[in-house]
């Protein structure tokens, strides 16, 4: 069994673990300029046009914030995060960053207030997985991820949070993170306007249903990132760009596109 898995045993009955355990992965990947996911290191050499904006959906913490300031310290970036103790969280800790606008909400393709998922076990609020489908939400954990997970111990926390479409609110990205379990292919669906009009960069979990939304109905391009450059047509193993015609020129004159 994976040590990850003894950890998430270890934070679920000792729930102050993981703020220490978050400070601590924010303080190593600052001091060593790591990002937390490897595919946004591409950002080290390209970057949007002027104008254009930074999008993170699925704000969490702030992981994706700090990865983008790496390599774009003056960028305007606007954050979505549905759980709103969350989204205070993240404000605050980002409250000496003029150029972030967090926002306590969720994208959808819809204009609507919903049901938000989050597992609890073991009293442990595993806020990392909520979800508007609860059955996204409850489905990771598993005895293949907490050692010695007892599923009596696992319960579904509920609360109001609010979606609007990336349609409605005029943004003009460059670049789009999507990490929204269960969710993708509806935030997708609610920026296929602003997709058409902007032709952003997207990096987003892979997902079936919204890959095909993105490479069928809108002519984007699989590409999964090696750490060096982008292989259009292969999928990723966790993380997919997304990749439109209009943008392999300046990837290519980054070194970042392969062919």
């Amino acid at each position: 069994m994976p040590i990850t898995s003894h950890v998430r045993a270890l934070q679920s009955r000792f729930p102050r673990f993981v703020d220490a355990k978050a400070r601590a992965q924010r303080f190593m990947r600052r001091t060593l300029r790591r990002p937390f996911e490897r595919e946004f290191s591409l950002l080290s050499r390209w970057r949007p046009d002027p104008g254009e904006v930074f999008i993170d959906v699925g704000a969490h913490r702030g992981q994706s914030v700090d990865a983008i300031r790496l390599y774009q310290p003056d960028a305007l970036i606007h954050a979505f995060e549905p759980n709103v103790p969350l989204a205070c969280a993240m404000a605050h800790l980002f409250d000496d960053d003029p150029a972030l606008a967090v926002y306590a909400c969720g994208l959808g393709d819809k204009d609507e207030a919903r049901r938000l998922y989050v597992p609890v076990y073991r009293s442990f609020v595993y806020d990392g997985l909520a979800s508007f489908d609860p059955d996204q939400a409850g489905g990771w954990l598993s005895e293949h991820r907490v050692s010695g997970f007892d599923p009596d111990q696992l319960e579904m926390m509920a609360g109001e949070a609010r979606t609007f479409t990336l349609d409605m609110l005029g943004l003009n990205p460059g670049f789009l993170k999507i990490d929204a379990p269960g969710w993708f292919d509806a935030v997708v669906r609610g920026a296929k306007e602003t997709l058409e009009r902007c032709r952003p960069l997207i990096l987003m979990q892979t997902n079936e249903l919204a890959d095909q939304v993105l490479t069928e109905e809108l002519g984007y391009t699989r590409a999964a990132y090696d750490g060096d450059r982008l292989r259009p047509g292969e999928e990723g193993v966790e993380n997919t760009v997304y990749v439109p015609g209009e943008r392999v020129g300046d990837l290519r004159r980054c070194g970042l596109w392969v062919g």
